[in-house]
């Protein structure tokens, strides 16, 4: 058992007091016995003359005296020296030396007589004055026992060595001539007292220690009393006081006491259920039956852990509390009594229900916003497939100068607009956390060569000059998602093209300075965009990568634009783990800086990703179409128009159908070859259409989906309902057709006519 740091430091102090008590009490006693010693010492003193003549009398009287004062002189300053701070065994053992030297000087003086008187020295009458040394010793034993024994074992061997002094200096020719019967019998009885004294000193002086001892113990016992009583006191405030309703129950199931808050929280006095059992209060509380069960198993057993358990209070409002029953046994390992502790948790259980409840709502909040962003998409794309396709259509007709500035403008205008949807899906995307970085070997520089070519035009037709310098450092291949490092480059020249209306724009891409070829060295790449455009104000720096954010108002009415784009770069870099910053002043144009972890390409992993540019020509030399059926399901006829358009010079069969049941009805009719499918159609859906049409036993066509809504939710469903592929609005030609070499292309005759169509 581990003692207590307390108790054990308050008995080194009582120890150490009690220490202070003999000490003080002995130099005391031995100061105010002076005079008595005094005249002991005069007396031996005129004795010791009168034997051995003047000169050695003086000798003998100076030893005692010299070591009785330095005695007392040291005695005599031990009580103020205590008080002053001067360490108590310092102080006891200078007692204890002036002690021994006090009696090695009265041994001294005994044997000095004995020496200078020879044959004719009584060492019966120095034994006898040593019994006095001894009896004196026996007066202190209780107060400074070390010295007092000391003091009578010196005094007790004193006489035997002048003995055997006397016997080696005269030998045979020893004589005790004073050892006569009565002085024998006088020593005896002396040596009997003495020895008497001494034995009842010492039975003293251990009957003093065991009752000092026992009177200890009695202190430590009264102390630690104490200290439960006041443990159990402070125990008690704490249960009566506390929050917590606390329950002591019997092994009988017998409630005994219950502190204040248990009334606050049940609304039971305690004297209603004092000497009830438990099961009464389980009733009164309405606690239901499992809880009920588990109460009364608990008390058979050794309690339970922590239990959340509902219960109506008298007022009739339902509370909920956490309650722990804690057993306690005796020795004998026997259950004495339960502690029972219960806890209000209601207001946790409250805030829990009121976050449940604003998560339910944030959540359907975040669905309300999908389904308005998907049906905005939906709503937005379908027109602008009609407005870009029929602008395409536009351009390739004969048109004078005039009109086709009017058809480019158009064109402009719509992709443009088209930016600003595909801008707010992303940032939908992202505030989702539905953004998945996927990671690809890909050419560093064609990477940043092919995405300033797709900004050339807008630069150039402002005059601008756009460059691109890429350090020798930089990897020709690195492993990192290269459409996302596409994206941010682009959002952040086409940004640069946008705010710039003369000088240049110059692209920089470098690595950090650690050794790109050393395949476990951590790498970054750096790109960094400079234009002499109109500048960032210091004060918009910190706000211009929150969303929908420009550096003014008038900005947006000049140059367009959502504010969205460089609020995508930062969350894009900060998703790949990298950082993005910018430097500006204004009016002398800004620097954007990306600085973003890469990798080296695994061993053996030199697949390259496709470039993002615009789709090449396709060749069509091995692909032949002609004599295909393909059926239309759309319900818009802007877009049935284009569709026609798109494919009216190849050599296959179109129909089209304007909902779901007819796409049903005709695919069952004669089953096509290819269906693009809308997803938004009335009285039928697409995904309905799909799956009646996969459910059907007519040979299977291959169905593509041809849908405004542009989220991966939407793909999944689309693929889930059994369709082959995924197209989104607005549409173009070329994906149409590779859409339909891909699935129902074949090889089995010339392509010439194919070839032939699509040049016309």
């Amino acid at each position: 058992m581990v003692a207590d740091p307390g108790q054990q430091l308050r008995h080194s102090a009582k120890e150490a007091a009690l220490g202070r008590s003999l000490l003080v009490q002995y130099a005391s006693q031995r100061v105010h016995t002076i005079f008595q010693r005094a005249v002991v010492y005069c007396l031996g003193s005129l004795m010791a003359v009168l034997a051995t003549g003047p000169a050695i009398g003086a000798c003998i009287t100076a030893l005692l005296v010299i070591g009785e004062v330095l005695d007392m002189w040291i005695l005599r300053r031990i009580p103020a020296r205590l008080r002053s701070g001067i360490s108590q065994n310092i102080l006891s053992n200078a007692a204890m030396a002036s002690g021994a030297f006090q009696a090695i000087c009265i041994f001294l003086a005994t044997t000095l007589y004995v020496v200078t008187v020879g044959k004719d020295a009584s060492i019966m009458a120095v034994a006898g004055v040593l019994g006095m040394g001894i009896v004196n010793g026996a007066l202190i034993l209780p107060t400074k026992p070390k010295l007092a024994i000391l003091k009578m074992g010196v005094f007790v061997v004193t006489p035997l060595i002048l003995l055997t002094l006397q016997a080696i200096r005269f030998g045979g020719d020893m004589a005790l001539p004073h050892a006569n019967v009565p002085e024998l019998m006088v020593v005896i009885s002396m040596g009997y007292m003495c020895f008497s004294f001494v034995k009842s000193g010492v039975d003293n002086f251990r009957k003093t220690e065991a009752l000092q001892c026992s009177q200890n113990n009695l202190t430590a016992a009264n102390d630690a009393l104490n200290k439960h009583r006041n443990e159990l006191q402070r125990l008690s405030m704490v249960a009566r006081k506390t929050n917590d309703a606390v329950i002591l129950s019997n092994p009988k199931q017998e409630i005994e006491w219950v502190n204040e808050a248990f009334t606050t929280l049940t609304g039971i006095a305690a004297k209603d259920i004092i000497g009830k059992p438990v099961t009464d209060l389980v009733q009164a509380t309405k606690i239901d039956p499992d809880v009920e069960a588990k109460v009364a198993t608990a008390m058979k057993k050794d309690g339970f852990g922590k239990i959340e358990l509902r219960h109506d209070l008298s007022l009739g409002a339902a509370r909920w509390s956490e309650i722990q029953m804690l057993p306690v046994k005796n020795a004998d390992n026997d259950v004495d009594f339960y502690v029972t502790i219960a806890r209000d948790i209601t207001p946790v259980k409250d805030h829990a229900n009121n976050m449940r409840r604003a998560r339910k709502v944030a959540e359907d909040a975040a669905r309300t916003k999908t389904d308005f962003l998907t049906n905005m998409s939906h709503e937005i794309r379908t027109p602008m497939t009609g407005i870009i396709g029929m602008a395409d259509l536009l351009s390739e007709t004969e048109q004078t100068q005039e009109q086709a500035d009017y058809t480019r403008t158009i064109l402009g205008s719509s992709r443009s607009l088209l930016t600003i949807i595909n801008d707010i899906l992303d940032l939908s995307k992202l505030d989702a956390g539905k953004l998945q970085i996927a990671k690809n070997t890909f050419e560093t520089r064609d990477c940043f060569a092919e995405t300033l070519r797709l900004l050339e035009p807008s630069a150039y037709n402002k005059g601008l000059g756009l460059t691109l310098t890429v350090a020798e450092d930089v990897p020709e291949h690195l492993f990192a998602d290269d459409v996302r490092v596409r994206q941010i480059a682009t959002n952040i020249i086409g940004n640069a093209t946008k705010f710039t209306e003369h000088g240049k724009i110059e692209v920089q891409v470098w690595m950090d300075a650690t050794d790109p070829t050393e395949r476990n060295a951590p790498l970054r790449m750096n790109f960094a965009v400079s234009d002499t455009g109109i500048g960032i104000a210091e004060d918009k720096l910190s706000s211009i990568f929150e969303e929908f954010t420009q550096a003014e108002s008038s900005t947006t009415r000049r140059f367009g634009g959502t504010g969205l784009g460089l609020s995508i770069c930062r969350i894009l870099t900060e998703h790949m783990g990298g950082e993005i910053s910018v430097s500006s002043e204004l009016g002398e144009g800004s620097r954007f800086m990306v600085s973003l972890p890469v990798e080296l390409p695994p061993d053996g992993a030199l697949t390259l990703t496709e470039p993002a540019t615009a789709p090449p020509v396709l060749e069509y030399d091995a692909v032949d179409l002609a004599g295909l059926n393909i059926l239309i399901a759309e319900d818009n006829q802007t877009n049935r128009l284009l569709i026609r358009k798109y494919l009216e010079k190849l050599p296959i069969t179109l129909r089209f159908a304007n909902d779901g049941y007819e796409a049903v009805e005709a695919t069952l009719e004669a089953p096509p070859d290819l269906i693009f499918m809308d997803m938004s159609m009335p009285n039928m859906s697409g995904i309905e259409a799909t799956e009646t049409i996969r459910a059907s036993g007519v040979q299977q066509p291959h169905i593509v989906a041809l849908t405004a809504n542009a989220f991966e939710a939407e793909r999944r469903a689309c693929l889930q309902a059994g369709m082959d592929d995924f197209l989104t609005k607005p549409i173009r030609r070329a994906d149409l057709v590779d859409c339909l070499l891909r699935h129902v292309g074949h090889r089995n005759t010339p392509s010439s006519a194919v070839q032939t169509a699509l040049r016309a």
